[in-house]
């Protein structure tokens, strides 16, 4: 059945497979035009902008930190037992100190909470010399509300623990804005005095963060950021990079996005007043590079290739990973191929992985002219509307599992033209078919099955063999699969011999129905595509 499904499909291909199979060769072998590199920028994500996405707030700090010192408010937990039983949560007062009864003031502010325990242990033990045990821990920090401004997508006052992280607060506040906000200048005022700066690409990279012990009032102030540099090619992040104040290092750079291991070189296209200065580095060269604001960096991979791997697959008993040097053709790959008896050379199929990315872009953009076309198609009456809404909602369901098909990247071969050589690729594979004396017959005939191939037998003669068409035969269309997966129509060679070899697959198809959809002419041309580009029969 899946095979009578291929050719419904195929039928609808005769007359535009080896263009679009030639197309995607041709495009995918010719040099590109590349645009100025500080136009191909595209707005991109900004380098820590995954930071902020609600994790930080959702667990806040309740006094565990051993450097945290106590303050007014936080509640000590306080056990006593033996000669004096007591077990209490105490906060502490205004003067600093926790009341325990029988015992009297405590002072603990300015206590480290990894201290805190000693500290009433001596106290106590001023009153009480022996027989009386002492267990004394921080419960809860005190809670604090801070104001959050500057370029943060939602500036306010926000309420935590005096224990918690700057992330915290900043993460209640939405994040810091991608487009003016600055990741490196972050600042905690305190009475209109600056306590501490943070950098945030130091707790990225390397984990650091420092500890800050918030109070009320306190003001987290995320600075605008002064300038940034683009990040593209062979590395782990692209995007946006920003930069520090004052002088920045390319190596710095580099080791926070990752440069890949393939990495050969890297070039800065730098703006300067009215031009545009490009230099290049090898990745050995970048100590003591500095990088000016604006500049694009490419991280590129310029290792040249002496030889190349071509796997060979199908009837042979050569290996199956043939190395080549570089800029051999299929010619030279076949003198290496050690074929069987039953090889069938003539149908030799070549497999290439940047033709299947030009079919898969080639057919994405097809699918998205055929989406706005039935998005955008009117009717004329009420029931025309409520009949191209039906038939809006099939094709959607159909372009949405369309988009999921991957194209195969076969290179048809063509025998007829060996004066031209086809040179191979890293990443080629080469299949060889094996002989098969029959000939398939499938779709709309009575008997679809595998018959013996004779010689001089017409295609009208293999579909008699077959119990003959369903239909007149001025209503179906009849097609022919070659082994190399060439596809040719013989609709107007029926009765012809020497049509048919062994090998070929016969399709007898129905026409379709062109008053089904709308948009049938659309439809088909897509359809097109994806029989000729993976060999998918994607049926509406």
């Amino acid at each position: 059945m899946k095979l009578v499904c291929m050719g419904i499909l195929l039928v609808l291909v005769f007359s535009s497979v080896a263009k679009v199979a030639n197309s995607a060769v041709t495009l995918s072998q010719e040099a590109q035009v590349q645009p100025n590199a500080l136009t191909s920028i595209q707005p991109g994500h900004t380098y820590g902008d995954w930071l902020f996405n609600g994790n930080f707030n959702k667990v806040g700090f309740s006094g565990f930190n051993p450097d945290y010192h106590l303050s007014i408010g936080d509640k000590v937990l306080v056990q006593l037992w033996g000669g004096l039983d007591f077990q209490g949560e105490l906060s502490v007062d205004v003067h600093g100190n926790i009341f325990i009864p029988k015992v009297g003031p405590v002072l603990v502010k300015g206590v480290k909470n990894s201290q805190l325990n000693e500290v009433v242990k001596k106290s106590i033990k001023r009153v009480y010399k022996s027989n009386v045990e002492v267990y004394a821990n921080l419960a809860t920090s005190e809670q604090v509300k801070v104001f959050v401004s500057g370029t943060v997508s939602k500036p306010g006052l926000y309420q935590g623990h005096s224990a918690d992280s700057i992330l915290t607060f900043i993460d209640q506040a939405g994040g810091i804005r991608a487009d003016i906000g600055s990741y490196r200048n972050i600042q905690i005022k305190r009475n209109d005095k600056i306590l501490n700066t943070f950098d945030l690409y130091g707790f990225l990279n390397q984990g650091q963060l420092l500890n800050t012990q918030f109070q009320d009032g306190d003001l987290i102030f995320v600075a605008p950021k002064l300038a940034e540099v683009n990040i593209e090619g062979q590395v782990g992040y692209s995007g946006k990079y920003e930069l520090k104040q004052g002088v920045n290092f390319l190596e710095d750079i580099l080791k926070s996005v990752a440069i890949q291991e393939k990495a050969t070189h890297v070039t800065l296209v730098t703006p300067i007043g009215r031009e545009v200065v490009a230099s290049q580095y090898s990745v050995d060269e970048l100590a003591n590079v500095k990088v000016q604001p604006g500049t694009l960096i490419k991280v590129s991979s310029q290792l040249r290739a002496k030889s190349i791997s071509v796997t060979v697959m199908g009837e042979h008993n050569s290996q199956q990973e043939i190395v080549l040097p570089w800029g051999a053709t299929l010619s030279q790959l076949t003198e290496q191929i050690i074929f069987t008896p039953l090889s069938n050379k003539q149908a030799m199929q070549l497999f290439r992985p940047a033709v299947a990315e030009r079919q898969k872009a080639m057919l994405l953009e097809s699918l998205t002219a055929l989406e706005q076309s039935v998005l955008t198609a009117r009717s004329e009456t009420n029931e025309a509307a409520q009949l191209r809404s039906k038939e809006a909602e099939t094709i959607l369901t159909w372009i949405d599992k369309a988009k999921k098909v991957q194209p195969n990247g076969q290179v048809l071969l063509s025998h007829h033209n060996s004066s031209h050589p086809i040179y191979l690729q890293q990443g080629d594979k080469v299949v060889i078919p094996a002989k098969r004396n029959i000939v398939m017959v499938h779709g709309e005939v009575l008997f679809p099955t595998a018959i013996a191939y004779q010689t001089g037998l017409s295609a009208k003669d293999f579909i008699q063999q077959a119990g003959g068409a369903m239909q007149d035969m001025d209503d179906v269309n009849v097609l022919v699969m070659k082994p190399n997966g060439n596809v040719l129509t013989v609709n107007n060679k029926l009765n012809k011999h020497k049509v048919i070899t062994a090998g070929d697959e016969i399709f007898v198809l129905a026409k379709p129905d062109e008053k089904s959809f709308q948009l049938t002419k659309d439809i088909t041309q897509v359809i097109y595509q994806i029989a000729a580009s993976a060999a998918v029969i994607l049926a509406i």
